[in-house]
């Protein structure tokens, strides 16, 4: 009896010691009563039932074991593919063998020495002993890997736990605003737009030709400025190169407004009566033909206050490219007008080796007019009042010409645009043309608007003492009128 108290009491302390360690009990008393074996767990890879523990105590053996790893994919991988048990549950199993195996042994030891004699009996009760402190250390290390893992009452039977993969979850993707997207693609589109505009914009300033300004004088009165108003003069002669001397037939100002957002030509007559820096009094396009496109500015700015420092020059010839350029113009003539048209047709005809007679109109009417055509109608003087008219014109033929430009596709804006770069000279920088460029889609958006220097009323007809009929102009008066049209 002594033997099995020592044996139970071996046992008992070993699992009041392996719940000591995981903090499950108090203290084990004398006789060793106070452990709760209900709470008992013992080992990180073996779970325990009450029932089965209660079994293991009556009869002295260790516990039974039932694998920890909840699913076969959670065994060590050299256990997955050979299919052996874990490493703390051999151990288990052997210690339960050896256990069991030496308890047989003793017990067949007891029974051969009772009928023997009492003090074999004794000597084999203490080789049951060594036995019994052998399980008791093998179960004291196993009872050691019993740390942190989970109480024994919380399992009604041994069980096997599924392993669930563990769910990654996406980040969840960031909505973006439809107008963000929106403006976004306009941003985009608005770049791209802007890169092509400027690429073909650089690449008909360089089809242009381009001189130098030339020497101006110091006119000594005080200019009409404004830094919301552009002043570009437009001069139309029948030479063929800025340097050559010949008539300014046209001399318009074309003065862009991008605060009132207007384009205001003012067509000036040639026969306009002006002071022409150090040349004396004579007709306006007689400075032209003295100086070029620098002194005629120069006496606008005299007798008119004008700033003006940009000039575009073309011929007669290269005005023609340019109305076929975007396919003609349609203009309404009378019967007058349409002969009158024949004399200034048949001489550029007989300069480009046609038959005098291409082109000719006989009637009054309307008609979609060609290069030549055109160019006859604006050069036309001695039909109707005269240069009155022919300044008149001029004017309608430019607005025409820009009007069907407007309505060109693609194709015939690159004709229309490479034409008239082609056909001109000028003195403005590639950058100040590179600006007005930039800005030539909002400009085309501005009101066109007339006026004619000097205006009906403010001039009077005179005879100089050479015998030349030239507008005798009220100088004052004129100037205030290109004030209020121009800069207010």
């Amino acid at each position: 009896m002594k033997e099995n108290n020592n044996n139970n009491g071996s046992l008992e302390d070993m699992i009041a010691r392996a719940m000591r360690d995981n903090g499950l009990t108090p203290e084990i008393g004398k006789d060793n009563s106070s452990a709760d074996r209900s709470k008992f767990h013992l080992g990180s890879d073996v779970i325990y039932s009450q029932e089965q523990v209660d079994n293991a105590y009556n009869s002295g053996e260790v516990p039974p074991q039932q694998p920890a790893y909840r699913s076969q994919q959670q065994r060590p991988p050299q256990q997955r593919q050979s299919g052996q048990q874990p490493t703390s549950q051999r151990q288990t199993t052997d210690q339960r063998k050896r256990s069991s195996s030496g308890a047989s042994n003793t017990k067949k030891k007891s029974s051969s020495g009772s009928k023997s004699s009492k003090n074999s009996k004794s000597s084999k009760n203490s080789k049951n002993s060594k036995n019994r402190n052998n399980i008791k250390s093998k179960e004291r290390n196993a009872s050691r890997t019993t740390k942190g893992t989970k109480r024994m009452d919380q399992y009604d039977e041994p069980q096997l736990y599924d392993y669930e993969e563990p769910q990654v979850r996406e980040a969840p993707r960031k909505k973006h605003h439809p107008i963000r997207t929106i403006i976004k693609l306009v941003l985009v589109l608005a770049v791209v737009l802007f890169v092509t505009y400027s690429f073909l914009a650089v690449h008909y300033i360089n089809m242009v030709e381009i001189v130098d300004k030339g020497e101006r004088y110091d006119v000594g009165v005080s200019l009409m400025e404004s830094k919301s108003v552009r002043n570009i003069l437009l001069i139309g002669t029948d030479t063929r190169s800025v340097s050559d001397s010949g008539r300014a037939d046209t001399v318009i100002l074309m003065s862009i407004n991008y605060k009132a957002r207007t384009i205001t030509l003012t067509s000036f007559m040639r026969d306009s009566y002006v002071n022409i820096p150090d040349n004396g009094w004579s007709k306006l396009n007689a400075s032209y033909r003295w100086g070029g496109p620098e002194l005629l500015m120069d006496t606008l700015a005299l007798n008119f206050h004008i700033s003006v420092d940009d000039y575009v020059f073309v011929n007669f010839e290269s005005f023609a490219d340019i109305v076929d350029s975007v396919g003609g113009i349609e203009l309404t003539i009378s019967d007058d007008e349409a002969i009158g048209m024949q004399p200034p047709m048949a001489e550029v005809n007989d300069m480009n080796g046609r038959p005098s007679n291409t082109d000719f109109l006989y009637s009054g009417g309307t008609y979609l007019m060609n290069g030549n055509q055109a160019l006859a109608y604006s050069r036309l003087r001695y039909v109707g009042r005269s240069d009155f008219e022919r300044t008149e014109r001029q004017r309608k033929v430019i607005q025409k010409i820009v009007e069907q430009a407007k309505k060109q596709n693609p194709v015939g804006l690159d004709k229309f645009a490479s034409t008239c770069a082609e056909s001109v000279v000028t003195n403005m920088s590639k950058t100040d043309m590179y600006k007005l460029a930039l800005a030539l889609p909002y400009i085309a958006t501005f009101e066109m608007q007339e006026l004619r220097i000097p205006a009906d009323g403010l001039y009077t007809g005179a005879t100089t003492d050479d015998g030349q009929q030239v507008l005798q102009i009220d100088f004052d008066a004129n100037i205030d009128l290109i004030d209020e049209n121009i800069y207010q």
